[in-house]
C-alpha cells in the first residue's frame, strides 16, 4: 500500500495544530535541562523528521502525532546533550577560567559559614536551624530545646548569630593574611 504525497495545504494545516502543542513539548525539554533556543530548534527538526516519515511510504505511525514528535524531540535533546557532555568533559579547563571571581569568593564565604557553623556547637546550631531552617517560632524552640521561655531563645539565638558572625569574620581575615 503506497501512502500518497502530501498537498502543502494539509501540510500547514497539520503543522499548525502541532505548533499549538510547542508549549507542551517545550516544557518537557526544559524538564530534562534544555533552555527554549534550543527546544525550539529541536522542534523545528522533529517537525522536520515528522514530515519525511508521513511521506515515506516504508514507515507506518504507530503514535499521534504530537506524541510521535515528543518522543523525537526527546531524543534529539539527549543526543544533544550527549554530544555537548562529550566536548564539555575536554573543555572543563577552559571553562574553569571563564567562572567568574564573584562567584569564586561567594563560594568562599558558603564555605566560611559552613566552618562557622560547624564549630558554633550543637545547640547554636540545632536554634538557628529550626528558626531560620524550618521556620518555627520562639515559642516552640524554647519548647524543643527545653530553655525556660521564647525571650530566653530570642537572646540565645542573638549570641548564637554573634558567635557565628565573629567566626567567620576570623575566617575571612586569616583568608586575606595568607593569600597576601
Amino acid at each position: 500500500m503506497e501512502k500518497p504525497f502530501y498537498n502543502p495545504q494539509e501540510v500547514q494545516k497539520e503543522l499548525s495544530v502541532l505548533y499549538k502543542h510547542f508549549p507542551e513539548v517545550k516544557r518537557l525539554l526544559r524538564s530534562f535541562g534544555c533552555d527554549g533556543l534550543t527546544a525550539e530548534d529541536i522542534f523545528q527538526e522533529a517537525l522536520i523528521i515528522y514530515l519525511r516519515k508521513k511521506n515515506d511510504p516504508g514507515f507506518d505511525f504507530q503514535l499521534a502525532p504530537i506524541h510521535f514528535i515528543k518522543q523525537t524531540c526527546k531524543l534529539l535533546w539527549y543526543n544533544t546533550a550527549r554530544k555537548a557532555q562529550k566536548q564539555g568533559a575536554s573543555s572543563l579547563e577552559s571553562d574553569l577560567e571563564e567562572i567568574p571571581d564573584s562567584w569564586m569568593e561567594k563560594e568562599l564565604q558558603y564555605q566560611q559559614l559552613e566552618t562557622a557553623l560547624s564549630k558554633i556547637g550543637k545547640q547554636c546550631r540545632e536554634l538557628l536551624h529550626l528558626f531560620y531552617g524550618l521556620g518555627w517560632n520562639m515559642v516552640e524552640i524554647a519548647k524543643k530545646l527545653d530553655l525556660r521561655n521564647d525571650k530566653v531563645a530570642k537572646a540565645q539565638k542573638y549570641r548564637c548569630i554573634q558567635k557565628a558572625k565573629d567566626l567567620v569574620q576570623e575566617a575571612q581575615l586569616h583568608v586575606e593574611s595568607t593569600s597576601f
